[in-house]
């Protein structure tokens, strides 16, 4: 097990434990079910999309209810209410009797529906230029078969529309994953297989009608090792493909990554993320017209450090993350190869209050560090205390 200290220890006083009865664990001792329950949920699922990005910005490196996000079986044990203030999205997951789970999110953005907003950018006419593709239905399907055996689909439709009579150009976009939750105690899998497809419509007035609609595939998975009473395992691996473009138009995104990282925790209010990271992308383009990649490039993280602390001092919690990234990147021109080579590192610091079931996490603004507050006028770099605000409610009975 994860843990075998009280349920009551420091960083999670006040989370109800999920009972058998309720088809959430299996029968046992109330510490036997308390133990698996923290193994799935680690950090006691004080949790959002901004803790998440203040300890090294990959939900798969942690144990965090966005998880669900990526791996829709886990929907039941991950039940919460999530509103982003800042970033203008929410979300709901709520367990349904003993053995289902739905959730519900509203304008979440994410990964391919930037990347597709990008190539509308620079190809077709400029009604099609002017398309954002935004989310109609997110929604999320959870089922347990048993204890240590649960599926999940996910289902999100992205779209836009421009009509003038003889103009007109849409875009939309389903996306598709299929879940799977494996294992108990000390060993367990989170596996995804994700299946799209984005269609593009563009005719206006002097150019030819197109119509073009192209397939996405990929998969998602995770393992957690529990290597004693306070450290567990996280390696991970994904690989997708998406393509997307007109009849003569097309690009072409693939990417492969895999993760391997060590969460500990050494007092019931400290944890530790230490993880590492190596990538590669591709992307083809074809913009010439002529059938043939007019553009290529590559980009290999070689490879990437995160590292993340989380303490919780009562009702607060302070975070700080940073992320190291050596990233080699290769452009294919018409003279060669265009190799390059840069490194970065990127440092945040999170502040949360935790009230109960309700929690509030935020990303620190920098800049307030050195400007200080302006309660009038405002700081000429942004100002302000957070750069980002999340507001969590959740449902653990």
């Amino acid at each position: 097990m994860f843990w075998k200290r009280k349920v009551t220890s420091k960083i999670c006083p006040s989370i109800p434990m999920p009972s058998a009865s309720r088809g959430f664990l299996p029968q046992g001792t109330v510490l036997r079910r308390s133990a698996v329950a923290i193994l799935l949920l680690a950090s006691c699922v004080s949790a959002s999309p901004v803790r998440v990005a203040t300890l090294g910005g990959d939900s798969r490196l942690l144990l965090d209810s966005s998880n669900l996000y990526h791996y829709p079986a886990l929907v039941r044990q991950l039940a919460h209410v999530d509103v982003e203030l800042f970033d203008d999205w929410v979300g709901i997951a709520v367990p349904i009797g003993s053995h289902h789970g739905m959730a519900l999110m509203l304008n979440r953005p994410d990964e391919v529906q930037q990347e597709i907003s990008a190539y509308l950018q620079s190809t077709g006419s400029r009604l099609l230029r002017s398309l954002r593709p935004t989310p109609w239905l997110d929604a999320i399907y959870g089922l347990q078969l048993r204890p240590g055996l649960s599926l999940g689909l996910g289902l999100r439709y992205d779209y836009d529309v421009r009509d003038r009579g003889i103009d007109e150009a849409s875009v939309s976009r389903w996306d598709s994953r299929f879940g799977i939750a494996l294992g108990s105690g000390h060993r367990r899998l989170d596996g995804t297989l994700q299946l799209g497809r984005v269609t593009l419509v563009d005719g206006s007035a002097g150019t030819p009608h197109e119509e073009s609609a192209r397939n996405g595939y990929g998969f998602d998975l995770r393992g957690r090792w529990s290597l004693s009473d306070d450290v567990m395992l996280l390696p991970s691996v994904l690989w997708r493909r998406s393509t997307y473009g007109l009849a003569t138009d097309w690009q072409q995104d693939e990417e492969l990554r895999g993760a391997l990282s060590l969460n500990v925790r050494p007092a019931p209010n400290l944890l530790g993320i230490v993880s590492i990271v190596v990538a590669g992308h591709w992307q083809r383009a074809d913009v010439s017209g002529d059938g043939r990649a007019a553009s290529e490039s590559r980009r290999w993280l070689l490879p990437g450090i995160v590292a993340g602390g989380e303490i919780q001092l009562g009702s607060l919690q302070f975070r700080l993350g940073a992320r190291h990234e050596s990233v080699v990147n290769e452009v294919d021109e018409p003279t060669g190869v265009d190799l390059s080579f840069a490194t970065g590192l990127a440092t945040d610091v999170g502040i949360g209050l935790e009230f109960g079931d309700f929690v509030i996490d935020g990303m620190l603004q920098k800049d307030f560090l050195r400007d200080g507050p302006h309660f009038l006028g405002g700081s000429s770099r942004g100002g302000g205390l957070l750069t980002t605000l999340s507001i969590l409610y959740r449902f653990y009975h």
